[in-house]
C-alpha cells in the first residue's frame, strides 16, 4: 500500500470519528470562584443563591441552550431524531433522567474547598456528564439540578419549557397540550391558554403531566426558557390565574363542546327511545 493510500485512509477515519467525538465529548460549562462567601462560575451566576440578578433561578438555563448548548442539548436532539410522537418522546425524556439521576440533597453532595454547601445548583451538562450508562453511576442532584437538566433536553428535543419557581422547590413545564394524561392543564398566562403539563423528575415513578399537591393552588411562578443563550436580568415571570382538572379540560377539546355532545346524544337517544314506544302494537 503506497503512502498516499495511508493518508488517505487515515483522514477518512478522522471524518468518521468527528461526529462522536461531537457527541461524547465536552467538560461541565463552568469554573468556579468565591465572592462573599458565595460561588460564582464564569458566567457570574451565584451557585448557592437562587434569587436577585445573580441568582441561578432561572438564569443558569442559559449555560446549556445556544451557542452554549453542549451533551444535555443533544440528548435531546437524540429524543427528537429518535421518537416521531411528541407524546412518546416527552415520556421517553423524563423516564430517562428519571432512570439516570438520583435525588440527593446539596449538603450531603456537594463540597467546595472542604465545606458542605447548603445550598447549589448544578448545570443540566455538568448533570449530564455525572451519569454514565455504561457503568451505570448515576447523577446525584436536588430539584432546581433535575429541573434545568429536563429543561434542556426537552428544549433540545423540540419542546417549548418553562422553569417552575415554588415556595421550597423548582420544577419544570413543557407545552403538550395533546397529552392525555394530564390531572393539570396549566394556563401560566403567556397567552397560549391551557396546555402546559408539569414534568416532576425527584421521583423515580412521578408520571408524565402529574402536579403534585402542594403546587396544585398554583402559586407559583414560570420563566419560558428558550433555545438561546441570552442572559435577562429579572426576566418576566408567569404566574397562574387558575389551574385545570382533567373533569373541566379534555386537550383540544373544550368543555363547550363536550357538553354540546353530551346534550345532542341525550337528545338523540330520548327520540330513538320514544319512537320506539309509539311503534309498539297495543294490547
Amino acid at each position: 500500500m503506497t503512502l498516499r493510500r495511508y493518508i488517505i485512509i487515515f483522514l477518512l477515519l478522522c471524518i468518521s470519528g468527528i461526529p462522536l467525538i461531537k457527541t461524547v465529548s465536552g467538560l461541565p460549562a463552568s469554573s468556579f470562584s468565591q465572592q462573599n462567601g458565595d460561588w460564582y462560575d464564569n458566567f457570574g451566576i451565584d451557585r448557592n443563591y437562587y434569587a436577585s440578578p445573580d441568582g441561578y433561578l432561572p438564569n443558569i438555563a442559559p449555560e446549556t441552550l445556544g451557542e452554549n448548548k453542549e451533551i444535555a442539548y443533544s440528548l435531546g436532539e437524540r429524543f427528537q431524531d429518535n421518537y416521531q410522537s411528541m407524546t412518546d418522546r416527552a415520556v421517553a425524556i423524563l423516564k430517562y433522567v428519571q432512570t439516570w439521576t438520583e435525588y440527593g440533597y446539596d449538603s450531603d453532595n456537594v463540597v467546595r474547598d472542604g465545606i458542605a454547601q447548603e445550598e447549589w445548583a448544578w448545570n443540566a451538562d455538568e448533570m449530564a456528564h455525572a451519569f454514565d450508562q455504561t457503568t451505570g453511576v448515576k447523577a446525584i442532584g436536588d430539584c432546581e439540578d433535575l429541573a434545568f437538566l429536563c429543561g434542556t433536553i426537552y428544549v433540545g428535543a423540540g419542546f417549548d419549557a418553562a422553569v417552575v419557581d415554588a415556595i421550597d422547590h423548582v420544577a419544570l413545564l413543557i407545552w403538550l397540550p395533546e397529552f392525555s394524561n394530564a390531572d393539570y392543564y396549566w394556563d401560566i398566562n403567556d397567552g397560549r391558554g391551557a396546555g402546559w403539563i408539569w414534568v416532576e423528575a425527584t421521583g423515580s415513578s412521578n408520571p408524565l403531566g402529574w402536579t403534585p399537591s402542594d403546587y396544585e393552588d398554583g402559586e407559583w411562578f414560570a420563566y419560558i426558557i428558550a433555545n438561546s443563550s441570552a442572559f435577562v436580568t429579572y426576566p418576566e415571570p408567569f404566574q397562574p390565574t387558575s389551574n385545570f382538572d382533567p373533569i373541566d379540560y379534555i386537550p383540544g377539546f373544550p368543555i363547550e363542546s363536550i357538553v354540546i355532545g353530551l346534550l345532542l346524544a341525550i337528545g338523540i337517544i330520548y327520540i330513538t327511545r320514544k319512537k320506539s314506544l309509539v311503534s309498539l302494537p297495543m294490547s
